[in-house]
């Protein structure tokens, strides 16, 4: 670990420093008390934490392990809002339930996300969403707009390119005390700001104390002033407070639903990203990688429009306002796998992302994310080979010359996006054991929604999508189709049950394997994570733990409504309401 063993693992010179300020320094540390909350972020679930939690007043912080906050919208390079498409048919009588239209009536989703999607519209005419746009444009135009008006106000600060390093917990009392994080600042001469080198090859440098060729390193201590807790969020995209607090989480794929044992190498898909740039003049490019193969159109394998399908599947701009590839284009590529076929695009089904729970505990002791790096850099492998393939194979009028890696348009010098877009990730386990299943979202359409939880504070509505890796056998609950009704997510889903004063947001939920398949979307995570921002700035202002907010957890719905509805309205009516069945 060097830096003097990572600064006497950052409790040297500690005891006994003086004062509560808003800064201090000891040993090399910088160390910050003046935090109500502390986000571990990254997520899209993560910003929107710190907006809430920092618009009701609580002195927020933010640690943003890329220089993008955003998460999959952002930094990942999943700008295609996923939002609910799906038709649930009544087998006995026909009748037909039009998830889709609740889903997308403005009176269920959260007002400010759906402004920014209102003020986005659909540049690129990708035909996977009604939202398809460059990254950095909506980070420029939205996120950091508000990012800023808290800044000026002086509830939120943002720490970019900083990743969690450690975490301090006291069990017998139920806390987490403390969290240090290493933040690096790329060197002069360094070039695309640091984005480089690919992920796989930077991620021991990113984590490491230790100053290197490439970065600066500054140690940064977030912790609590004496007589006061802070309340932590992990909203990170590996769920990495999680383990190092060693609190109880889930990994992989549970033999049930809802259930706490499985397999925690078996699980969901990851994918890097790309942008392809449509250019006027042909250009050269290095040649793709050696060794990968198995690439193809799925389900459009064998139609004379499957090229120019997915080029235009999500397409985040469009030179001639939509039609057929045009000169000017931006074509974001994230293309699924076809277990069947054999065949597919950047998905990456043949290895799981994160590392075993027995080899995650070996790495605590010099952390570095808890990820398969050898996983990650096949994956970097699949997506380079993918643009390779997909390019020589454009249809005839359009030169593969043409056809150009845009690393510039996702803030990188190596192509892909900043970080791979993950599909699950560890998940905590909540007050008493709960765990949000997925029976909880679905039912017969004659319920209109899922499970009526009494202390709900969000809401979301997608089908449990899994992409599953080829590496192992999916459970057989899981194989089987699974809509769902319009559905809520409990407070009890972002809590932990050993530590009363760490919350979870996004993917990180207190879920079932299954239940995280339906909430991984944007539009979920930004309403978890407005929820959780809530939360998070009402137990910090009145000293509370997660079991206190639970029960006073009528108080926090009213103060979460004012952000983001917690009851859906359906025809009309809000359910649960005066008129449905009592709250489960």
């Amino acid at each position: 670990m060097r830096r003097r063993e990572f600064l006497g693992a950052c409790g040297v010179g500690l005891v006994g420093f003086p004062g509560v300020g808003t800064r201090a320094r000891a040993e090399g540390v910088e160390i910050h008390r003046d935090f109500d909350v502390v986000i571990a972020g990254g997520t899209t679930a993560a910003f929107a934490a710190a907006v809430a939690s920092a618009e009701s007043g609580a002195r927020t912080c933010l640690i943003e392990p890329t220089d993008w906050v955003g998460g999959q919208i952002t930094a990942s390079a999943v700008p295609a809002i996923d939002e609910a498409w799906h038709t649930i048919k009544d087998k006995k009588t026909g009748e037909e339930y039009k998830v889709f239209a609740i889903a997308r009536d403005r009176a269920n989703m959260t007002p400010n996300f759906r402004a920014m999607l209102d003020a986005t519209g659909n540049p690129g005419k990708g035909w996977v969403s009604n939202y398809c746009f460059e990254p950095k444009n909506f980070l420029a135009d939205h996120l950091l707009p508000l990012e800023k008006k808290l800044v000026d106000q002086g509830t939120l600060v943002v720490f970019r390119e900083t990743v969690i390093k450690t975490v301090e917990a006291d069990p017998a009392r139920g806390l987490v005390t403390a969290i240090t994080a290493i933040r690096r600042t790329p060197r002069a001469g360094v070039a695309a700001g640091g984005y480089d080198v690919l992920p796989s090859k930077d991620l021991p440098d990113w984590y490491s104390p230790e100053p290197s060729s490439r970065f600066e390193k500054a140690v940064l201590r977030f912790e609590a002033p004496r007589g006061r807790d802070v309340v932590f969020i992990d909203a990170t995209e590996w769920g990495e407070v999680l383990v190092l607090a060693g609190a109880p989480y889930l990994q992989g794929v549970e033999s049930e639903d809802g259930g706490r044992e499985g397999d925690d190498r078996c699980g969901q898909s990851t994918v890097f990203d790309f942008v392809q740039r449509y250019a006027a003049e042909p250009a050269d490019e290095p040649a793709g990688p050696e060794g990968v193969s198995g690439f193809g159109y799925d389900e459009f394998q064998g139609k004379a429009e499957a090229w120019d399908k997915i080029w235009t599947y999500r397409r985040i701009k469009s030179a001639k306002g939509g039609g057929p590839a045009a000169v000017g284009d931006l074509c974001l590529q994230n293309w699924g796998y076809s277990a069947k076929l054999k065949a597919g695009g950047n998905d990456y089904p043949f290895g799981y992302l994160f590392l075993t729970r027995a080899e995650t505990d070996s790495q605590k002791g010099d952390w570095k994310g808890g990820v398969d790096l050898g996983v990650m850099s096949e994956a970097e492998r699949r997506a380079l080979g993918w643009h390779h393939w997909f390019k020589a194979h454009a249809p005839e009028g359009i030169d593969p010359r043409q056809l150009l890696l845009a690393g510039e348009v996702l803030g990188t010098g190596h192509g892909l996006a900043k970080l791979p877009y993950i599909r699950d990730t560890r998940r905590s386990v909540g007050l008493d054991g709960f765990l949000l299943k997925g029976t909880d979202l679905a039912g017969s359409i004659a319920k209109k929604t899922g499970r009526r939880f009494h202390d709900r504070v969000a809401l979301g509505a997608y089908p449990s999508d899994v992409h599953p890796i080829s590496t192992c056998s999916m459970p057989a609950y899981i194989v089987s189709a699974h809509d769902t009704l319009p559905f809520y997510i409990p407070f009890r889903s972002l809590t932990n049950e050993t530590f009363g004063n760490l919350l979870v947001a996004g993917k990180t939920m207190a879920q079932s394997f299954l239940a995280n398949a339906a909430t991984r979307l944007h539009p979920i995570e930004w309403s978890s994570g407005t929820a959780a921002g809530v939360a998070a700035a009402d137990m910090a202002r009145n000293g509370r733990s997660s079991r206190d907010e639970l029960e006073q957890i009528e108080q926090l719905q009213a103060l979460v409504r004012a952000k983001t509805p917690t009851e859906w309205t359906i025809e009309g009516k809000l359910y649960p309401g005066p008129e449905a069945e009592k709250a489960e």
